[in-house]
């Protein structure tokens, strides 16, 4: 009997839960799990800034003064967006190449992270998978932030000050938007999480994901 292997995706923009929601279906399915952050530091050891500078960009901002951040995201957080996307490409060579290498290899996988985007999906048609992407379009996901934060001391979050975070709630916001409106684009399930108990979300991105009953 042919078993059928299955690459899992879960994209969306940083601070929605991403991580969280995977840890979950990785304690109640048998599925390895891996973040695209890990993937893209791996390439920031391998790769230099002049070979891959846009792998890099989105560290030359974390690199800015808060107060220069701050403002660099209240008046444009599309600027930020573009950062995130270019960072993406590249992070998404590791990501494929990873995705591949568990097909192979006969491994479910569930692949988490912001590298993860809709217009990226097409190069792994010849591979079965399922995606489904997340976001926070709330008013007040600032304190859902906050309240992240809080509850992990290693969390880098917790030295920053409330008006970063603010700023840093907007970015999420407009690129949930955007994923969103990229999603359906590319014909994708975007789950919006304003409003929702957290628990409730990860159950129906298990069901996006046909894991319900696996």
């Amino acid at each position: 009997m042919n078993i059928l292997i299955m690459i899992f995706l879960l994209g969306g923009p940083p601070r929605v839960g991403k991580s969280i929601i995977s840890s979950e279906i990785r304690q109640k399915h048998a599925v390895s799990v891996v973040s695209t952050d890990t993937l893209g530091a791996v390439l920031e050891n391998v790769l230099s800034p002049e070979a891959a500078p846009d792998l890099f960009v989105f560290g030359k901002f974390n690199e800015m003064p808060m107060a220069k951040r701050v403002e660099l995201i209240m008046k444009d957080p599309a600027e930020l967006i573009d950062y995130v996307r270019k960072e993406s490409h590249v992070v998404w060579r590791a990501v494929e190449a990873f995705i591949r290498r568990e097909n192979d290899e006969g491994r479910d996988a569930l692949i988490e992270g912001v590298a993860v985007l809709p217009e990226l999906m097409s190069r792994l048609d010849d591979i079965p998978h399922r995606v489904v992407f997340i976001g926070n379009q709330g008013e007040n996901h600032k304190e859902n932030i906050k309240k992240s934060a809080e509850a992990n001391e290693r969390d880098w979050m917790r030295e920053v000050s409330d008006q970063y975070i603010g700023a840093y709630a907007l970015f999420v916001k407009r690129m949930s938007a955007y994923i969103e409106q990229e999603a359906k684009k590319y014909g994708f399930e975007y789950i919006e999480m304003d409003k929702k108990p957290f628990g409730d979300v990860t159950e129906e991105v298990m069901k996006s994901l046909g894991l319900s009953t696996r």
